[in-house]
């Protein structure tokens, strides 16, 4: 069977074989398979420099110390430990404070943390974006009170791609006293980390989009801001007692080393991606009812997001056959419901649930571009025809 050709990078990344070899490497007995955290022999020794190594080499790429990145098992759990420790750190040290600020297209991982804060008496302020997809600095500043603590902003939506300044809105809480987290999982690598040089206080490190393995992230925390985290899974007092449990070894490996594969060719990507969303927009730009989401200036080179007025939702992805793509709505057993965050922005149900996103990567061809442009150009009319049929004979 040939498989349609892949455009859902922004879920997941197939993993690079230069990454996968070193993580081999931290499998087998003549490599460092052995616990990092055992100190008595030569293999556990072999075993903690490669884990120290990774996080060497996760700081190279985003501009800070060693010592402000710990390991965890992913986005999801570095964005529960920000927002869960935070919270609990500052109510035991008897800060009062109980107001969190985040926006209404956020991950899920920040969104169902905040509810489950709300549930225990915090209040949250969910921004509403721009109608591209973008939380602004003077957005953030209104909403701050007294009572505010925590802001939590993506670099980059992960279905619009849409990018915030997330340096500019870190000041605006530095300035009110405020701690500031973002969620980087989709773009980074790709825009401005120098996270030394920025207010930023903690960031959601995570590989499994830029071509490295699932199961596998961090937390940058950065040790100036003194920030008060309470652990929120105990065993062992690793990671410097932020996060107990055994350091997956070859995970960590692997996380490190698609950060250093970044830190030399992520300029090269960008670029070829960006010339790749173009060639997509330019050629289904004549589409009829083609509406192309997010921003034009501030958005990733590599996630579009595009709807089809006219097109019935439920049978968009199965009749674009040929691709295997997102459509940036949740499946439940009795409907397509449309995206979250597509409502967010103020599209309607029907153009939501009519919409896909398109993310590609490092081992996007030319020729999966053509298929499809191919697949949207030739079908996407033959689905408006036929809902207008449809229409009419109702």
């Amino acid at each position: 069977m040939n498989k349609p050709a892949y455009f859902d990078y922004a879920a997941a990344t197939p993993t690079d074989p230069r990454v996968i070899e070193v993580m081999v490497h931290c499998l087998s007995i003549d490599g460092a398979f052995a616990n990092p955290h055992a100190k008595d022999h030569v293999y556990g020794w072999e075993a903690a420099e490669a884990v120290e190594n990774a996080r060497e080499q996760v700081a190279t790429l985003v501009g800070c110390s060693p010592l402000e990145i710990t390991f965890t098992s992913g986005a999801t759990e570095s964005n529960n430990l920000a927002i869960f420790g935070l919270a609990h750190g500052l109510k035991l040290k008897g800060d009062t404070r109980r107001h969190i600020i985040t926006s209404k297209i956020e991950h899920k991982a920040i969104l169902e943390a905040c509810e489950i804060l709300e549930k225990d008496g915090y209040e949250v302020t969910y921004l509403t974006p721009t109608k591209e997809g973008i939380v602004t600095p003077s957005m953030v500043e209104e909403a701050i009170t007294e009572n505010t603590f925590l802001v939590s902003i993506a670099q980059s939506n992960s279905v619009l791609g849409a990018i915030c300044d997330i340096h500019e809105i870190a000041k605006v809480c530095h300035k009110h006293q405020v701690f500031f987290h973002s969620d980087t999982a989709q773009s980074i690598g790709y825009l401005k980390m120098d996270y030394e040089h920025s207010d930023i206080d903690m960031v959601t490190l995570t590989c499994e989009k830029v071509c490295g393995p699932k199961g596998v992230g961090a937390l940058y925390v950065k040790r100036s801001a003194n920030v008060p985290l309470f652990a929120q899974i105990y065993g062992g007092g690793q990671e410097k007692g932020l996060r107990g449990g055994t350091v997956p070894t070859h995970e960590v490996a692997g996380l490190g080393k698609a950060f250093e594969i970044l830190k030399t060719e992520a300029k090269k990507d960008h670029l070829r991606f960006s010339k790749m969303r173009e060639r997509i927009i330019d050629g289904i730009k004549d589409v009829k009812g083609l509406i192309i989401n997010g921003s034009k200036e501030h958005n990733l080179p590599n996630i579009l997001s595009i709807s089809f007025e006219g097109v019935d939702g439920h049978m968009l992805l199965p009749t674009l056959s040929n691709i295997a793509a997102s459509t940036g709505s949740a499946c439940s057993s009795a409907d397509l419901k449309p995206s979250y965050i597509l409502k967010a922005i103020g599209l309607s149900d029907e153009v939501a649930r009519a919409s896909l996103r398109l993310s590609f990567g490092r081992f996007t061809q030319d020729e999966d571009i053509e298929i499809l442009i191919k697949e949207i150009t030739e079908k996407v009319p033959k689905l408006i025809e036929a809902g207008s049929m449809w229409n009419v004979r109702k």
